[in-house]
């Protein structure tokens, strides 16, 4: 019996043991409070982020009327249709800016546009085309700009639209599962090797009006994991489990047997 007994003590102290393990292998980005250096409010107005080199900008070209007068896809399409579906902007063709900060568009050849807001790319288009065709006004979007999401659905690369909230971002994702920590939200900005970061709390209203935020392009959302010690321990600690067991039932059936 005292044998028995002995052989439970060792099993339970190796699952104590093995239980000790941190099981924090796949939580990433931990933050100290040191490290949260950036405290945002939430901001109603619409923020225009400049064009950078290596951006990819998609443009139409409209006369007052709404017509298309300049449509690389080769369709004539109207100042309603676009953006409906109508003309896919992934057919579109897109122009990158050059590390000159010059971008090649038809007709205007190479003109600077980086450190151009969207609004004042329209309008520097619109100038220029104007010298070609009467009453131009441009619609220009720059279409590589993202989001980047790391959660328990995995890693995903959002489209940045102007102005899209930390909610959005999480909607599209698909929100926030039970596997998930609702007041652990990361959000990391700027330079990688200098970032500016931030802790979001959605738990509650209250704490989301305290820390919800307008995104930037390239912004980084990690939403950290709930992690369960005990149900990991013994998930990952089965097969030492099953083979002391084996080892404790054969010792305790041989004891007996040589009674």
């Amino acid at each position: 019996m005292k044998t028995k007994v002995h052989y439970w003590i060792v099993l339970l102290a190796i699952w104590t043991l093995q239980g000790c393990k941190s099981y924090t292998s796949n939580v990433l980005l931990k933050t100290e409070p040191a490290d949260i250096n950036w405290t945002a409010a939430y901001q109603k107005a619409i923020v225009e982020y400049p064009v950078r080199i290596g951006d990819k900008i998609q443009f139409s070209i409209y006369t007052n009327e709404g017509e298309s007068i300049i449509d690389p896809t080769g369709n004539l399409v109207s100042a309603k249709s676009f953006g409906t579906g109508d003309v896919s902007i992934a057919d579109k063709p897109t122009y990158e800016v050059l590390e000159n900060g010059m971008c090649h568009f038809p007709l205007i050849g190479k003109i600077v546009v980086a450190g151009l807001k969207v609004s004042e790319l329209d309008s520097l288009l619109s100038v220029r085309y104007e010298v070609y065709y009467n009453g131009v006004y441009t619609i220009s979007k720059i279409v590589n700009k993202k989001i980047i999401i790391l959660g328990g659905k995995g890693g995903q690369i959002l489209p940045y639209v102007s102005n899209m909230t930390l909610l959005e971002a999480l909607a599209i994702y698909g929100g926030i599962d039970n596997g998930s920590k609702g007041f652990n939200i990361r959000v990391i900005r700027g330079d990688l090797k200098n970032p500016e970061v931030t802790v979001v709390n959605l738990r509650t209203i209250q704490d989301m009006r305290k820390s919800i935020i307008n995104l930037r392009p390239d912004d980084i959302i990690y939403i950290e994991p709930v992690r369960r010690p005990a149900a990991e321990s013994i998930r990952d600690n089965l097969y030492i489990i099953n083979i002391v067991q084996g080892l404790v039932t054969m010792i305790i059936l041989l004891n007996t047997i040589a009674k």
